[in-house]
């Protein structure tokens, strides 16, 4: 199949997912699934819920890992693994205690102003959280295959040895986490998976690394939207 039939595919699944007969019902396990993590989450309760409705629909096409990359205090992560169950694999990665790296230019001014507000209540401290919080959060599904990396992206993420992965989430902010991440773990996704870009909307950074990798690899995934709040996101059509 082409790249463009299969993107085609992929949007009128979009739409008769979003509005098939069972939405009504799966978005109120989204809404619940909100109200237990929320308070290990940023993201308001739409875009937690349409992050979580465009999970369901890939997972529920496609066999593969679940892989995270900027989990917070693992609110979405906690919430996927839900979703996902027991039988798949799950690799999420943060820095915790460090938080978030410095902020460079090519992240655009409004990255470097808001780490240097220390002071603002929306800092929440750099990002930074504890490991084993997180980890213990994560434990409490039973799961057998959760595996937590911790540092910074650029020394754990190029060794990534898991199995071909169906679902990415991208949640590192600047354009260097964006970037190490595409390189190492796109290639990784499987054909008809999806890379969900948290931060593409927010920061210059996070854009710039997403059409920097594009461009350089010549890739012809396609940048889409999913439900109200338009998640932004990669659908790999290319091998």
């Amino acid at each position: 199949m082409t790249p463009w039939y299969e993107s085609q595919r992929f949007l009128r699944k979009l739409r008769r997912f979003s509005a098939g007969e069972d939405a009504a019902a799966e978005h109120a396990e989204h809404l619940e699934l909100f109200r237990r993590f929320s308070a290990y989450s940023l993201i308001t309760e739409e875009l937690f819920c349409d992050n979580l409705a465009l999970v369901r629909e890939r997972l529920r096409d496609l066999d593969g890992a679940v892989v995270e990359c900027g989990t917070w205090k693992g609110g979405m992560a906690a919430a996927m693994m839900q979703l996902g169950g027991p039988d798949r694999s799950y690799h999420f990665y943060d820095s915790f205690s460090d938080g978030l790296p410095q902020a460079t230019p090519t992240d655009g001014e409004d990255a470097m102003t808001w780490q240097a507000a220390t002071d603002d209540p929306l800092y929440f401290d750099n990002l930074r959280t504890k490991a084993e919080d997180f980890r213990a959060l994560v434990a409490e599904a039973g799961f057998p295959s959760v595996h937590v990396h911790e540092g910074w992206f650029a020394d754990t993420v190029p060794q990534y040895d898991g199995e071909p992965i169906a679902v990415l989430r991208l949640d590192g902010d600047w354009y260097d986490s964006t970037m190490v991440c595409l390189e190492n773990l796109y290639p990784h996704v499987r054909a008809d998976g999806i890379i969900i870009l948290d931060d593409y909307d927010a920061w210059d950074g996070c854009s710039r690394a997403v059409h920097d990798y594009l461009s350089a690899t010549k890739s012809t995934a396609r940048i889409r939207r999913f439900g109200g709040t338009g998640v932004a996101l990669l659908h790999k059509v290319d091998a």
